[in-house]
């Protein structure tokens, strides 16, 4: 029986009726407060004033007072402009009746001097740390301890090509910093990443919640302690160790510094971009949770519970969802009356609407049925309830579901869940007074987390628990000695990445459709539609061609919808018309409420999309999910996905596979089955080598060793866009080829026009002028010719085969490299005869195009491939071209070009 089933049954033998289940809303309703008209607050910082007005920093830089903020119609609140003109407000504190504001580089105090109510004085406390410029060097703030001290935190910034690494490049990024009221700026604590969020718990101790991703398992909650060290090793460039011995910390190999641990990890589903946090210092205005941590999430838009305890002298403890549905938090501040004040922001970092202003958490006075505490036990844990449960309750170790896991240490984006094990409940205790519940294992591990859920519990006047999960992060066990393990463990470094540009064919850039074949799609950006969330609107492109907001696209993307055409006719599927085998594939992805799409490779091998948003039991067709096979005797049942990475409808995500096809040999017997080796959603993984033994259901029929990337678009509307393909182990082989530059000098070939061609660390390049540059051979018939090559943003070249020496433009073949200049004939094409209009390969970035041509009985059969996929194949029937050199094209002042590995094979 399901948990919600088992609930609903109690209910009934309770004489309450089902739909009367209690929701979150029930005991903590939400409202909003009424920004101005045209205003974006995407808050950084909320404090009050004296007065009971809020101050409020924005990342736009400007300070807001809002005026009666706890006035019972949220719409009542008056909001004042204060101050403008500022660098990415982060933090805000009140002190002594002024606002001091975190900034991007400064710590400042704002006054008005002339008392009309807006600011005109800036005075810098402080400014001792360092900036690189990088956008993502973020300084979050501000609470201060009870001797005056500030605290702040910077940001790394994140470096390519080794894909958001964190890197220190500028004082102190990756510290947290303490200010004295002097202004004095002392390095206090090291090794965070991404570190949104600083706060105290109610005995003043500073704790720090951090983001996932490089040497950053999952979310942190963070004890901080002068001198420790966190993990992410960019920030130990500024030691003093690491500054006498000018040393630089890997972004890959990890430190030998001794790490601290984190008190709480919190588990991925629950929370992906931690924000601020505070304690409840409302002394039950704010329900049952006195002196707990209340946490702010952005990315799934909601706050989270913490409470700790002090076990073998370490803050560990447990977490627990509270308030979804809330918006994109990033900050959390209670008020007297025990409201809880939460600042919203998004722009780039993906959060649920609404994502700027400000909200209001407040309880209704209705007692929730939660876990109150958890206390952690040598075998098990205690947990304290809010209300005695029922009357005669008997809690069966089956409606106990216990896992245990930790995680790897290393410098991927995050870490999946390792060593996740089911502990068995050897027993199950409820207190005489039935407030309590004791839960017994004997496989209870330090350095783990262990995650609870509770089945079928329900309070003596009949309400289930508001929430059935916690998890626990257990540094220690209560008794023996300390073990000093880990969660997060040093595991040994995946293998570096590659830059992922390099070798990428590009499927939704300039004239998209080009390369696709589909009926009922079309390009130009969508969103959700406000007036129905099953559907999608079209957005229009402003005038100006600026970033549009609200979470809407560049206008240089492409976005391809498919659904229904005037609420008849659907969409048929979106196939590519190029081929792919192994390869890695990116798409970004949005579905409306109830959306269905999927992403097949080969057009075969389908990986879900589906709106799976809140779902805790998961099933092969749910987002991200293997679809099960089809097909007479096939058993083969699905994957599904080892968590739910659906964010919610209406929203972007990132798509992320690695596959292989399957194997056959020289008979086209099959000798190995299709694997996904990788899928993740949003940088969380959700399968690893998962054979496939035969193609999911709705697939093409049989199996072959190349097929389309195919995008579902018969079950309603879906948008892709971002749609990369990188295809891998595609080069032809080795043999017979001949290296016709030898990486040194131009000596033999011929430059037309007076061009400005040259060599360079080993690579030909060409700029200045329009010219062309002749291999020594002219006499090249029958025959493959490749090079590796990187056009400018704006440039524009080609490659030339059967082509006569001579001024101008020459007279031969040109299989063109073109990216983003504004000739509508893109790299692939085969020039005036075979266009491709689509921009498959990035500006400033190497790829490899191959040229096959020979004659045949009907005419000149010319193939040109890009990173080894077949994008052009072309007879020309007129046989214009008989024979000729091999040559470059640079085309125009401004237009650089680079080429190099350029080979010639004969053809016999």
């Amino acid at each position: 029986m399901s948990t919600n089933a088992t609930a609903l049954a109690v209910l009934a033998c309770a004489g309450l009726q089902g739909d009367v289940v209690p929701s979150e809303a029930d005991y903590y309703t939400v409202d909003y407060l009424a920004a101005p008209e045209g205003a974006r607050l995407e808050v950084g910082g909320m404090d009050f004033l004296p007065d009971g007005s809020l101050a409020v920093s924005t990342r736009r830089g400007q300070v807001w007072i809002v005026e009666d903020p706890l006035a019972a119609d949220p719409k009542a609140a008056r909001f004042r402009l204060f101050a403008e003109g500022l660098q990415e407000g982060l933090g805000l504190a009140v002190v002594d009746g002024a606002i001091v504001v975190l900034q991007r580089g400064e710590l400042s105090r704002l006054l008005d001097a002339d008392g009309d109510g807006a600011c005109d004085t800036v005075d810098t406390l402080a400014n001792d740390w360092g900036n690189s410029g990088h956008y993502h060097e973020f300084a979050f703030g501000l609470p201060r301890d009870r001797a005056g001290n500030f605290y702040i935190a910077l940001n790394v910034s994140f470096g390519d090509p080794q894909w958001w690494h964190g890197r220190s490049t500028a004082p102190y990024r990756g510290w947290v910093m303490k200010i004295a009221p002097d202004g004095r700026v002392e390095p206090f604590a090291s090794g965070v990443r991404s570190p949104c969020g600083l706060g105290t718990n109610a005995a003043g101790d500073l704790f720090l919640t951090d983001n996932q991703g490089d040497w950053m398992p999952a979310c942190p909650i963070v004890h901080v302690e002068q001198g420790a060290f966190y993990g992410h090793p960019a920030s130990l460039n500024w030691t003093d160790e690491y500054r006498r011995e000018q040393r630089v910390a890997s972004d890959t190999v990890p430190p030998e510094r001794e790490r601290d641990r984190p008190a709480v990890w919190i588990p991925y589903d629950w929370s992906r971009s931690a924000g601020s946090l505070t304690w409840d210092s409302t002394q039950g205005r704010f329900g049952p949770f006195e002196e707990q941590l209340f946490v702010a999430e952005l990315t799934n838009g909601m706050v989270l519970r913490a409470q700790l305890e002090r076990v073998q002298g370490e803050y560990q403890g447990a977490v627990f969802p509270f308030r979804s549905h809330v918006g994109s938090a990033v900050r959390v501040l209670f008020a007297e009356d025990g409201t809880l004040f939460t600042g919203f922001t998004d722009r780039g970092w993906g959060g649920q609407p609404p994502t700027d202003g400000i909200g209001r958490i407040r309880w209704t006075g209705r007692l929730p049925m939660e876990m109150r505490t958890v206390q952690l036990l040598q075998d098990g844990f205690e947990i304290e309830f809010t209300k005695p449960l029922a009357a005669g309750a008997a809690i069966a170790p089956e409606q106990v579901e216990l896992v245990q896991y930790d995680y790897d240490w290393w410098w991927e984006y995050g870490s999946p869940t390792r060593h996740e094990a089911r502990l068995e409940v050897a027993g199950v205790e409820v207190s005489p007074d039935r407030t309590r519940l004791t839960v017994r294992t004997a496989a209870l591990q330090a350095g783990m987390v262990a995650r609870m859920r509770l089945l079928g519990v329900v309070a003596e006047d009949g309400t289930p628990l508001l929430h059935e999960e916690m998890a626990y992060t257990v540094n220690e066990l209560p008794e023996g000695p300390r073990k000093g393990l880990h969660v997060a463990k040093r595991v040994p470094p995946p293998p570096a990445r590659e830059r992922w540009e390099e070798g990428v064919l590009m499927l939704s850039e300039g004239d998209a459709l080009d390369v696709w074949k589909g009926e009922g799609w079309r390009t130009g950006p969508v969103k959700g539609d406000p007036s129905d969330p099953a559907r999608f609107v079209r957005v229009e492109a402003p005038e100006d061609g600026s970033i549009q907001e609200e979470g809407e696209l560049v206008l240089s993307n492409v976005v391809m919808e498919g659904g229904p055409e005037g609420g008849a006719e659907r969409a048929g599927d979106l196939v590519s018309r190029l081929e792919f085998g192994d390869c890695d594939v990116h798409v970004d992805f949005m579905i409306p409420k109830g959306g269905n799409s999927g992403v097949y490779l080969m057009g075969r091998y389908e990986v879900q999309i589906l709106d799976s948003a809140g779902k805790l039991e998961l099933a092969f067709s749910d987002c991200g999910g293997i679809y099960q096979g089809w097909g007479e005797g096939n058993r083969w049942p699905g994957r599904a996905p080892s968590f739910n990475a659906f964010r919610g409808p209406g929203r972007w995500h990132g798509l992320d596979i690695r596959f292989r096809a399957p194997r056959f040999d020289e008979r086209g017997v099959k000798i190995a089955d299709a694997r996904f080796e990788r899928v993740m959603i949003d940088d969380t993984l959700l399968h690893e080598n998962v054979e496939v033994p035969n193609p999911t259901r709705g697939g093409y029929e049989g199996e072959l060793a190349r097929g389309p990337l195919r995008l579902q678009g018969d079950h309603g509307p879906v948008a892709y866009r971002s749609i990369r393909v990188r295809p891998r182990g595609a080069e032809p082989d080795a043999e017979g080829w001949e290296r016709i530059f030898d990486g040194k000098t131009l000596e033999g070939w011929r430059i037309s026009d007076d061009g400005a061609w040259r060599v360079e660390d080993g690579m030909i390049v060409g700029s200045g002028a329009a010219s062309h540059l002749f291999s020594p051979r002219g006499d090249y018939r029958d025959f493959e010719f490749r090079a590796k090559a990187k056009i400018n943003d704006g440039g524009n070249s080609g490659m030339y085969f059967r082509v006569a020496h001579g001024p101008g433009w020459p007279s031969g073949y040109e299989a063109q490299v073109n990216s983003t200049h504004t000739d509508k004939v893109k790299t692939g094409s085969l020039y005036r005869l075979s266009l491709i209009k689509a921009q498959l390969v990035p500006p400033d970035t190497w790829f490899t195009q191959h040229v096959v041509c020979r004659d045949e009985p009907e005419g000149v059969h010319v193939k040109i491939y890009l990173n080894g996929v077949l994008v052009n194949d072309h007879l020309d029937r007129e046989r214009r071209h008989r024979e000729g050199h091999v040559a470059f094209q640079q085309h125009h002042d401004g237009s650089v070009v680079h080429y190099k590995d350029v080979e010639v094979r004969e053809l016999r």
